[in-house]
C-alpha cells in the first residue's frame, strides 16, 4: 500500500504511538460469541523503524480505554522500504477468554 493510497484510506479512530508514527484504526470487528473486539490498522512510520509490539499495545490502551494485559498484537506486517506497516489486534473483555483463546506462542510474545 502505497502512502498515497494511505491518505484515501478512512479511519475510524486514530492515535499517535510514542516516536510519533500516527496509527491508523481502518476496520473493528466486535466478536461477541469470543468476547473481544478485532482490530486492524495502518501504522505509517516513514524514516522510522517497525513499531514496536509494545508500543502499539500502549496507543490501543489509550484509544480503547482498556487494561493493556487484555491486549494482544497478533502481527505486524511491514513492506521493505515502504515504512507502512499493517496492524491486527485482539481487545479482550477478561484476562480468561485471553488466555483460553490465544495460542501459547503469541503469549510469550507478549511475556505472558
Amino acid at each position: 500500500m502505497s502512502e498515497l493510497e494511505v491518505t484515501k484510506v478512512k479511519a475510524l479512530r486514530s492515535t499517535t504511538l510514542s516516536n510519533g508514527a500516527p496509527l491508523h484504526i481502518i476496520k473493528e470487528r466486535d466478536n461477541k460469541l469470543i468476547q473481544r473486539l478485532e482490530v486492524e490498522g495502518i501504522v505509517i512510520h516513514i524514516d522510522k523503524g517497525t513499531p514496536a509490539r509494545s508500543d502499539i499495545v500502549k496507543a490501543l490502551s489509550k484509544l480503547y480505554n482498556k487494561n493493556e494485559g487484555l491486549i494482544v498484537v497478533k502481527f505486524i506486517l511491514s513492506e521493505y522500504g515502504v515504512g507502512i506497516s499493517k496492524v491486527k489486534a485482539h481487545i479482550y473483555d477478561s484476562m480468561e477468554r485471553l488466555k483460553s483463546f490465544e495460542p501459547e506462542y503469541i503469549l510469550k510474545r507478549h511475556g505472558r
